[in-house]
């Protein structure tokens, strides 16, 4: 059966993604350990399966990711989403950094 939610090449940039985290979550640092629910997934910051920008794509464990799955974390102030979860700032600079680039075209 053909995933029709995310584009083609996304089981590459997933290992791409879980690779650039060392294979660890990004968010509590565990380990890739299915025996302990700490499956290494890849989880979209947007919620949009179709947008793998390198700074909308997270390496969460399946605990974080379902802590993390359904929030839309670039609607929630900077300020108030960055105080405990610090492990954000480079996909948060990487979506500025790609907002100023289209703001400039």
């Amino acid at each position: 059966m053909q995933d029709t939610l995310h584009n083609a090449d996304f089981p590459e940039k997933a290992h791409q993604t879980k690779v650039r985290a060392g294979g660890k979550c990004e968010a509590c640092g565990h380990k890739h350990d299915p025996q302990s629910g700490h499956s290494l997934t890849v989880h979209h910051l947007d919620n949009d399966p179709k947008n793998d920008a390198d700074w909308n794509l997270a390496a969460l464990c399946q605990r974080c990711h379902l802590r993390y799955q359904g929030r839309d974390v670039f609607s929630q102030t900077l300020m108030e989403f960055m105080k405990p979860n610090y492990w954000l700032l480079p996909h948060i600079l990487g979506y500025l950094a790609e907002k100023a680039k289209a703001m400039k075209r």
